[in-house]
């Protein structure tokens, strides 16, 4: 399935677990069919690579996005999708005003 065929692509929140988040989405695609995603980011992401809590959303966003380009009928998007390091790494190179992060306990200068 492309996603020209998905009629609305809706976001439903982020869920705190122990040790992980997880980012829900709604696709409905053009014959009515509703499918939930579930997208899980564990906690060290955050830390290990400066992911911002506020920018996960979007990274979790763009990722189903580009899974939606990539289905088939053969091989769906699964249910339940882990966000990995290169995935984070993608974002980074798609979105280059997100790299520079400053290290927490650092100063900006004014």
């Amino acid at each position: 399935m492309t996603k020209d065929l998905v009629l609305q692509l809706r976001y439903l929140g982020v869920f705190p677990q122990i040790g992980h988040r997880e980012y829900g989405f709604r696709i409905e695609d053009k014959d009515k069919n509703i499918r939930q995603v579930i997208l899980t980011i564990d906690d060290g992401l955050f830390l290990k690579n400066q992911l911002m809590f506020q920018e996960a959303p979007d990274l979790c966003y763009q990722k189903v996005l580009m899974d939606l380009t990539t289905e088939t009928v053969d091989k769906p998007i699964r249910s339940r999708v882990s966000v990995t390091m290169e995935d984070i790494a993608r974002y980074r190179d798609s979105h280059p005003n997100t790299k520079a992060r400053h290290r927490p306990g650092m100063r900006r200068s004014a």
